[in-house]
């Protein structure tokens, strides 16, 4: 009797992650801002958020962003509302991930401050903090990290959306 040669068995990956139409979804509804595919592209092929979990493969295969990815646009559309560029927000990436790599990681501990100009990290609100906010004559905007990440999840939860 003649063996039959074993046939691989082609394993195939399970990817957790949002797509991009989850990715504005959310962002409309926790921000109140809509933005569209063509903002997701530009991030994208410039690098400014890049979809971390599986990036653009071609025609009917869908991007997915992770959690983190969705937090730094969040992030981006917040600062956006106030006033800050695209640009300005870009060099704050950079120095992120360069200088304070862990702020990226595991932001919940961080606290995001800027006057529209200038940003500023802070692992938690301290007397430091608050004298930069009394000696400015600017309004300063506040941006809890944690907060921001516990409502991006509830609002995943909330709307449906698996984390896929």
């Amino acid at each position: 009797m003649e063996e039959k040669p074993k046939r691989k068995v082609k394993k195939t990956k399970v990817l957790h992650g949002l797509k991009s139409r989850d990715v504005l979804g959310l962002i409309e509804a926790l921000e109140g801002v809509r933005i569209d595919f063509d903002h997701l592209y530009y991030y994208d092929h410039t690098g400014l958020i890049v979809p971390s979990i599986r990036s653009s493969q071609g025609r009917g295969v869908p991007k997915l962003y992770s959690i983190g990815d969705f937090i730094i646009l969040r992030w981006l559309v917040s600062l956006r509302k106030q006033g800050l560029s695209v640009q300005r927000f870009r060099g704050v990436v950079e120095f992120l991930k360069k200088k304070m790599p862990d702020a990226l990681q595991s932001p919940q501990n961080w606290v995001l401050i800027t006057d529209g100009e200038s940003v500023r990290f802070f692992d938690k609100v301290s007397a430091q903090a608050l004298d930069i906010l009394k000696d400015t004559g600017q309004y300063l905007f506040i941006f809890p990290v944690g907060k921001m990440i516990e409502q991006s999840k509830e609002a995943i939860t909330r709307l449906g959306i698996r984390n896929r």
